[in-house]
């Protein structure tokens, strides 16, 4: 009876033991069927970065930058953030950003992002640009960030184009000039100009001109007429007092300001742009003798010149 008791316990072990070991497997199993391997993704490739301009209007100006990416990965990459910023000298003229999107898998993409600003921060460049002596810097710069599931990727966009203009290159002169106004006769001996007083409303221009009266009479000079036109935009017209009287036999160095009104450099922005970034700049300076109770008009200074920029690199 004490063996059956034995060989009856031994096969109830064994028994719970197959069990255990089923079940332990069992339990295994499902485990590692619920393991799951993560992918790693490569980082995008940017193969061009370009910008143009748009739709330019009274108000507004709009810059497009295209950027081409490949995606090596066999699966679309999302596009977290896409932003732009423009600035003229680090005074920052608007900002545009992107439809968040992705790129295709094993394939390019274009991201176009629009950047639009207004045409009135255009005059507070224009101070920056004349105090910085007739210098400026055009920056393009933001970011594209990309979501590879495990991590986030950030490539930057950096552009810079400079700027230089000489407007008043056409109004500096040290070649003697005779000039017959009705009865007086006078020598134009050198013109210099330079600017003035520039603010946020109008920019001065400063022409310091030595003549030579040849007459045997004194010559009042009483006022400057002036005329500024770029791309046929009037950014001067007006007239600024001198009463300055010449002696005989003499010269004298008058000093003539010219007030350009800034509050029309917006409208001449939008022509520069629309120009393929080219501008005609005139200048006319004539000053007003009074003589007899008439007033005798000279020219002093007639100027043409042309400035051409290439802002966006295209």
């Amino acid at each position: 009876m004490e063996k059956m008791k034995l060989t009856c316990g031994l096969v109830v072990v064994l028994l719970l033991s197959v069990a255990f070991a089923g079940c332990t497997q069992k339990g295994t199993s499902l485990n590692t069927s619920s393991t799951t391997t993560t992918q790693i993704l490569e980082k995008p490739e940017i193969k061009l970065i370009k910008h143009k301009w748009r739709e330019i209007t009274h108000s507004t100006t709009e810059i497009i930058t295209e950027i081409t990416i490949y995606n090596p990965n066999a699966v679309p990459i999302p596009i977290e953030n896409a932003l732009v910023e423009v600035y003229m000298n680090d005074i920052k003229l608007g900002a545009g950003s992107s439809t968040i999107g992705e790129i295709k898998a094993k394939s390019e993409s274009t991201i176009v992002i629009s950047t639009k600003f207004d045409n009135s921060k255009i005059p507070e460049w224009w101070v920056s640009h004349i105090k910085n002596g007739e210098k400026s810097i055009m920056r393009i710069k933001g970011f594209l960030t990309f979501n590879l599931k495990v991590t986030k990727v950030q490539f930057p966009i950096e552009f810079s184009s400079p700027l230089k203009t000489s407007i008043l290159a056409g109004l500096n002169s040290d070649t003697p000039q005779k000039v017959s106004i009705g009865p007086i006769t006078l020598t134009i001996e050198s013109i210099k100009s330079h600017w003035g007083d520039v603010t946020a409303d109008y920019t001065e221009i400063i022409t310091l001109a030595t003549i030579y009266n040849d007459n045997l009479i004194p010559v009042p000079i009483t006022k400057l007429r002036y005329l500024v036109e770029m791309n046929g935009i009037k950014i001067a017209e007006g007239s600024s007092n001198v009463a300055t009287i010449i002696q005989p036999k003499s010269d004298a160095t008058l000093t003539f300001v010219t007030k350009l009104d800034n509050r029309m450099l917006d409208e001449w922005w939008v022509s520069h742009i629309k120009n393929g970034e080219r501008t005609k700049v005139r200048v006319i300076l004539q000053p007003v003798i009074e003589v007899g109770g008439r007033e005798l008009v000279f020219t002093l200074a007639e100027s043409e010149s042309e400035f051409t920029t290439n802002l966006l690199g295209g």
